[in-house]
């Protein structure tokens, strides 16, 4: 209560500030311009512009000053408008049918002239593309209501439509992670009508709340536009390293305007025979599956001209089937094996795996959203808006190529998210304006596991990362979230002449309460025991070769039920102020400082023993703490944004645009990554790893250790640390493009996006012992690897410092020729290319698995060169054109295709390990890179376990090596982090829209709508087409570890499917992507939807 009363008092004391805070969430868009005599080319002083939004009848008005320039700030986006002038003793100008995105500024310069001139005789171009927009400086993409109507959707989420930017990737994992301009999917900032929409303690790869159950934030019918920017040079957009993304929802009108509709996939629109895809890989049957959506929208007025009211309601019921055929599993075990250990786990422990081949997944969801629009008085307009997001979503575990999964491993999810959003745009005179959004949202997330409590059980089955697993899904054994985000932002401007003067602030609060303890439950893996297979080592009863178990210390409760629950507030201040200067008719100057603090409250919990005795031991074994200790806080450091952009009419007819800018934007970080300070201090959870000593015990309420003190409870566990002067990342852009509008009324835009990172996070694990450290002989490969495994203070599992790093860069590229709507036909044609380069690229939630998933030779605690990242877009191609056709007045058809080509992920060759990890510092098997021979005498090869000689399993290495454009180039080096691309991919979604006019008696139409959504077009026109890839990780071993001597001489076998014959390119073959929306498959949605007027 005392948090929201101080965020209370804040509201209040900047509502009454003299000045105005801005907002970052683009909601309006705006007319501006010069009116001047015809003849004298005076400027008139005083004239009346007015514009009417058509359909509600909301006017605004204002007049000119003494440079006879006007702005009309804070209109609805959409239309149609009806703009006007007037002037005593001159001839009115009006013009209609003016449509207005989202963001944007339309110039509406007039030269009046005097004496009788027909209206018919005044000639204004209006469009509805924003592309030669003077206010417009850097890369940005506006969808609007007209290509969300048309363009196919399968799954009914902003991602269908990010992709739209030339520079956004979409992935599918928890829901769609959109990666914009090769940066972190996390660094984006999502906006609904001005409000902070992000899931920002960033658990999601959406980005958005409630994420992680796959829900989008938002029905798709309560959208009217979006926009994705990536480098707007306007200092109130911050927030974000990536992009941002803005939606603004529907508002009522003066007519009742409404439709219900009805989505349906099913296993007869889904291809389902199985079929051979390849020598290696078979697709299976998929199971029946129902995914259906129901939902209706309505709008309309209250007061005519005065208040407007919209509501819409959706229930999502979404089952996903994700097939497995056990022929294409390559690990060791067969489907008798895997029966044979399901019917041992049944009957010694009394429980059941569940399946592991076509387990199916669901979603279901429930979203409402009510808005209320007041046209106050012409020059106060006020919009209030509330939605209701609930998820419950089983994250059902599919088996691969490389793992067994049984559903009883899968995740179960509830998300539960409240959004508010009000938002007042005020003209205080012809010179002032301003705009005021506060946004309110609360999200409460339980992630549970399914099916009865067990602890999780990890069996490695093969030499290439082969895995069967089961249990409890080990990080959803105590996982809670709760979020409150309190957003303040405010606009307001200043009207000089040729200057618009923006002065402004931004408040974000934030307050998280988070439960995370990870294999609570109690974690057994099982590498194998010399002759004794893995499988056998847990059937036989035998030590588990690492047993890792958090627990509570607070009161040592298993599951949701426990009170260590870590909380953490953070409030976030924008300060900034910008000018707006029109140098000449042609020329347009964005010029701006933002200054933004992060503060975090000083109630870090601290670890006396830590801070005592651990700190001075670390810095004396030679680590540099940056001043980081448990109980301190981040210090609040000021990172200041200077932006600058410029928007050039080169032969003042906007037929020609050059723009750009250079400026620096400061992202938010997951908080979870800095939670981890208050979660992870010795004292709330602690934490075991044991290695070849615990036997499995099926209880999870008696897990090792059992016998905790809560009256006097010892440190353990993790400890996670920040720099006392962390910074929150931030960016340097440099973006130029050019604009052309060709013949044909085409715009052809060509646009370079360079990117440096200023600020990003590293990791360290200080609790490495550094007398330990050795480097491997026997070969060139002398990289860094430890002797021991002991670490410097056993009392802890481990220890993890996040500082800061400049290092790493991104750059972009793009062409794309589009063709406005006209004559029922819109298309957009591009081609883009990127490449972005890091250290670490902050992939994960924990602050240890950040730093486990680092490649370096010279060792994880080491910066190596940047190499490049998991976010590299590389090249991608991809179109949309949508062409509506009027059969008769009473039917109209509309034809809609998308196109994406672009390349699979970036991945790294590694080496595989079946017992033992090469470096032995803790960090991922599987994860240190390949080295490269240049020729047999570089790599120590001993014959396997099939008995194939060192020679022949050089010779298939060797070959795999010469076939690989990335390996045969790093010949007698290490290859490189992600320095290999998967196979470029192209495929067709499409949409059949066809509508039937209903004449109704009150002289208005209705439409009866059918419509037909295709994924993968290709597989539905050939069952061998459209193919698509996933090689999980991102990693295929090159060579496997089977060894290291006392002398540090390691020894390698070659994996068998590279002795199988195995080539660069059916690696990615074996690993299709056969589950899912975006699959392998094709997949149909039909669709029912009634438009009344």
């Amino acid at each position: 209560m005392r948090f929201f009363t101080t965020l209370l008092t804040v509201l209040l004391v900047l509502m009454l500030l003299p000045i105005g805070v801005a907002a970052q969430g683009v909601t309006t868009s705006s007319i501006y311009g010069q009116i001047t005599d015809l003849d004298s080319k005076e400027p008139l002083i005083g004239a009346t512009v007015q514009a009417v939004h058509t359909p509600s009848g909301t006017t605004y008005g204002n007049v000119t000053d003494l440079e006879g320039f006007f702005r009309l700030p804070g209109l609805r986006v959409g239309g149609p408008y009806t703009i006007s002038v007037t002037y005593t003793g001159f001839n009115p100008v009006v013009q209609d049918d003016i449509y207005l995105a989202l963001g944007q500024a339309v110039n509406f310069s007039q030269a009046l002239s005097e004496g009788s001139v027909s209206l018919g005789e005044v000639t204004v171009t209006a469009t509805r593309g924003g592309v030669f927009d003077s206010k417009r400086t850097g890369q940005e993409t506006t969808i609007n209501e007209q290509q969300i109507d048309a363009l196919p959707t399968v799954n009914r989420n902003i991602s269908d439509y990010a992709r739209l930017n030339p520079l956004a990737k979409v992935t599918e994992g928890d829901g769609f992670g959109i990666s914009i301009a090769g940066q972190n999917n996390r660094f984006n900032s999502i906006y609904l009508d001005g409000a902070v929409n992000n899931d920002a303690f960033g658990l999601s790869g959406s980005g958005t709340n409630g994420g992680q159950t796959g829900v989008s934030p938002i029905s798709i019918d309560a959208v009217e536009q979006f926009t994705v920017s990536v480098a707007p040079f306007d200092v109130r957009q911050s927030g974000f390293a990536g992009g941002s993304i803005s939606a603004v929802t529907r508002s009522g009108t003066n007519d009742f305007e409404g439709s219900a509709y009805y989505f349906l996939r099913n296993k007869g629109l889904t291809r389902n025979e199985g079929y051979v895809n390849s020598d290696r890989y078979n697709f299976d049957d998929i199971a029946e599956f129902t995914a259906k959506t129901y939902g209706a929208r309505l709008g309309g007025p209250i007061v005519k001209d005065k208040v407007f009211f919209f509501v819409n309601a959706e229930l999502q019921r979404d089952e996903t089937p994700q097939p497995f055929n056990i022929q294409n599993y390559s690990g060791n075990s067969t489907a008798a094996d895997i029966e044979s250990l399901r019917n041992f786990v049944s009957n010694t422990y009394n429980y059941d795996l569940g399946s592991y081949d076509n387990n199916t997944a669901y979603l279901n969801s429930d979203k409402i959203l009510a808005k209320l629009d007041f046209n106050l008085s012409d020059v106060h307009k006020l919009s209030v808006r509330h939605s209701y997001v609930s998820a419950e979503n089983l994250e059902a575990r599919s088996s691969g190529a490389r793992s067994i999964n049984f559903i009883n491993g899968s995740e179960f999810f509830i998300s539960k998210t409240n959004s508010s959003a009000v938002e007042l745009n005020s003209i205080f005179s012809n010179n002032t304006s301003n705009n005021l959004t506060v946004g309110l949202t609360i999200v409460r997330d339980d992630r549970d596991p399914f099916g009865a409590d067990f602890p999780t059980v990890r069996i490695n089955d093969g030499n290439n990362g082969e895995q069967i697993e089961f249990g409890a899904e080990r990080f959803s054994t105590a996982n809670l979230l709760n979020q409150d985000v309190l957003t303040v932002k405010n606009d307001f401007n200043i009207y000089k002449g040729r200057h618009n003067i923006l002065i402004g602030a931004n408040l974000e609060f934030f307050k998280a309460g988070n439960l995370f303890v990870r294999e609570n439950f109690g974690s057994y893996q099982y590498f194998g025991i010399g002759d004794t297979s893995a499988v056998d080592q847990f059937l036989l009863g035998l030590p588990s070769s690492q047993f890792d178990r958090s627990y509570s210390q607070v009161d040592n409760v298993t599951g949701d039920d426990s009170e260590a629950i870590a909380s953490l507030k953070q409030t976030l201040v924008g300060f900034y102020i910008q000018d707006e200067f029109q140098v000449t008719d042609r020329l347009r100057l964005t010029g701006g400082l933002r200054a933004d603090v992060s503060i975090y409250p000083n109630d870090v919990p601290t670890n006396a023993q830590f801070n005592n005795e651990t700190a001075p031991a670390l810095e004396a074994a030679g680590y540099d703490l940056e001043g980081a200790l448990t109980g301190q806080g981040i210090s609040s450091s000021i990172l200041f944004s200077p932006r600058l952009g410029f928007n050039y009419d080169v032969f003042g007819d906007r037929t020609l645009q050059m723009r750009g800018g250079i400026g620096i934007f400061t992202s938010r970080a997951p908080l979870v990554w800095v939670g981890g300070a208050y979660n992870n201090y010795g004292f709330n959870i602690g934490g075991v790893r044991e290695r070849g000593t615990v036997a499995f015990n099926p209880d999870v309420n008696s897990q090792f250790p059992g016998d905790i003190d809560l009256s006097n409870p010892a440190p353990s566990g993790q400890i996670d640390l920040f720099a006392k002067n962390f910074k929150l990342p931030q960016t340097t852009k440099i973006n130029l493009a050019v604009d052309y509008q060709l013949p044909g009324n085409l715009i052809l835009t060509v646009e370079g996006l360079y990117t440096k990172f200023n600020n990003y996070v590293r990791y360290q694990s200080l609790n490495l012992d550094p007398a330990n450290q050795s480097r491997l002989t026997g070969s060139p490969d002398n990289r860094v690897y430890y002797t021991s495994s002991s670490s410097l203070d056993r009392t802890y599992t481990g220890i993890y410092l996040g500082t800061n790093t400049d290092k790493g860069y991104s750059w972009n590229f793009s062409a794309v020729l589009q063709k406005p709507f006209s004559n029922g036909f819109l298309g957009t044609l591009g081609y883009s290319y990127g490449d972005s380069y890091s250290l670490f690229d902050g992939t994960s939630s924990q602050n240890s698995s950040q730093w486990r998933g680092y490649y370096n030779p010279e060792g994880r605690n080491n910066d190596g060169p940047v190499q490049r990242s998991a976010f590299a877009a590389g090249h991608r191609v991809f179109s949309s054109a949508s062409y509506a056709m009027e059969i008769s007045k009473y039917t109209k058809t509309t034809i809609s295709l998308f196109m994406n080509g672009d390349v699979a992920q970036p991945y790294t060759y590694v080496v595989g390990a079946r017992n033992r990890d090469l470096v032995n510092d803790f960090g991922f098997d599987f994860n240190e890179v390949a080295y490269v021979p240049a020729n047999a005498g570089e790599i120590n090869l001993v014959e396997n376990r099939d008995g194939v000689s060192a020679a022949a399993q050089y010779a298939a290495l060797n070959e795999f090596i010469e076939a690989d454009d990335h390996l045969s180039e790093r010949r007698g080096q290490y290859a490189e982090r992600n320095g290999a691309w998967g196979p470029f991919k192209v495929i067709f979604d499409a949409r059949i829209l066809q509508d039937f006019n209903v004449p109704m008696s009150n002289g208005k139409t209705n439409i009866f709508q059918v419509s037909l959504d295709i994924f993968n077009l290709n597989n539905l026109l050939n069952k061998n087409w459209g193919r698509l890839n996933n090689l999980g990780f991102g990693t295929y071993s090159l060579v496997n570890l089977e060894d290291i001597s006392d002398e540090g001489v390691p020894t390698y076998t070659v994996p068998n499917e590279i002795l199988e014959g195995a080539s660069p390119d059916n690696i990615w073959n074996d690993n299709l992507d056969d589950s899912g929306l975006r699959s392998s498959r094709y997949t149909m949605q039909l669709g029912f939807r009634y438009i009344f007027r």
